[in-house]
């Protein structure tokens, strides 16, 4: 029990225990000189973080327990409550309030998540657009708030999976940019998924490829229209929609059975050669490649404040090898058709001030020297 004026305990605030007892932050009562009872609505920013932490460390957990029910449940609600603890410690670190106004007779009582959010949109890192990382906690509250009904929708778990693990990459990174701490440094990423059946793969289940009847239940309609609308939200505004759902897959294949594989790796090699032998597979570009030159100038608009042309897009692809990179650029046979993936404007949008003046300035002098070589052989 904490101690107080002239040595006293420090009783509880009504409703909320003092911050010694209080795992997720309690309110923090202290004595004046006078012997006036005061709290702390700033509640222990630590307290919030180690809590925030053990909660995103208990969601990672269940989810990767072999049998475990009530799993996507438990981890949506660990989610949530991981996201709400750390936008209180963050708004607790910058000395702010994380308590409603106190109403005469009732408890004391913390900000919900969204209003926790609302009122920590400036202490966001800069590579952490607070829209999409919103809309995400919002869809994951959504299927908390409403698991009963997708019971019975085969495969749905895939979409809740997918959410998740952007989640916890968005937790991550705010965690680091806020408090420089690293989540990684807690737990083993390299997890081994395995399972006696195959997985639905999440991008066929939302594009409605997937078993007959898996989308028929009217909740995961209206559940992938939320999504969808989400999406087009993030689009609209110039956010990375990278932070409102990514799809990680971890495939394991049997070595006689590679056909379907994306990315085959061996442990093999040639006599001679380095590293391992990696086989790309290749896939239909108008699903994995699907933006013209003119369609990503377009989606992103502006770069720091200044209007994004064909010609920086052009000076950013040359200095970032975006074309040779074919995750990013699909090239037709006969040379005359070029494409992106969507991934490509999410790059670009993540370079920093000085990368795209870098780029700018060393392919202006590339063009120029490459015009004074051409005038030279001409000569």
């Amino acid at each position: 029990m904490a101690r107080g004026y002239q040595g006293r305990p420090l009783l509880p605030v009504r409703g909320c225990p003092d911050e010694a007892d209080a795992g997720a932050g309690g309110i923090a009562a202290v004595w004046t000189d006078r012997g006036e009872r005061q709290v702390n609505y700033r509640g222990s920013y630590r307290k919030l973080l180690g809590n925030a932490k053990a909660a995103m460390m208990a969601a990672i957990e269940i989810y990767n327990k072999p049998a475990f029910q009530y799993r996507d449940e438990c981890v949506a609600i660990l989610l949530l409550n991981a996201w709400e603890l750390i936008l209180k410690a963050a708004l607790s670190k910058n000395a702010k309030s994380i308590f409603y106004p106190k109403k005469r007779k009732q408890p004391y009582r913390t900000f919900s998540w969204q209003d926790a959010l609302s009122k920590s949109r400036d202490l966001f890192p800069k590579n952490v657009d607070v829209l999409p990382v919103q809309r995400n906690l919002e869809l994951l509250g959504t299927y908390r708030n409403n698991a009963v009904h997708f019971y019975n929708a085969h495969g749905f778990g895939v979409v809740v999976y997918a959410l998740a693990q952007t989640c916890i990459k968005n937790f991550r990174d705010f965690l680091e940019g806020v408090f420089d701490h690293r989540l990684e440094e807690a737990i083993t990423w390299q997890l081994l998924p395995l399972g006696i059946q195959p997985p639905v793969d999440v991008v066929s289940y939302i594009a409605g490829k997937g078993k007959s009847g898996a989308r028929d239940s009217s909740a995961v309609r209206q559940f992938l229209a939320q999504l969808a609308a989400a999406a087009d939200e993030v689009e609209r505004a110039g956010g990375d929609r990278g932070r409102l759902m990514t799809v990680f897959n971890i495939k394991l294949e049997s070595v006689k059975k590679i056909g379907d594989a994306d990315v085959v790796v061996g442990v093999e090699k040639a006599e001679g050669a380095r590293g391992p032998l990696a086989i790309v597979k290749t896939q239909d570009p108008n699903v994995t490649h699907p933006l013209r030159q003119r369609e990503v100038v377009e989606a992103i608009g502006s770069l720091h404040g200044s209007p994004f042309t064909g010609y920086v897009f052009q000076a950013i692809a040359w200095k970032y090898r975006l074309k040779d990179n074919p995750q990013y650029c699909w090239k037709a046979r006969e040379g005359v058709l070029t494409k992106y993936s969507n991934e490509v404007v999410t790059v670009i949008r993540r370079l920093p001030v000085a990368g795209v003046n870098t780029a700018l300035t060393e392919y202006r002098n590339y063009l120029r020297t490459k015009s004074a070589t051409k005038r030279k052989g001409r000569s």
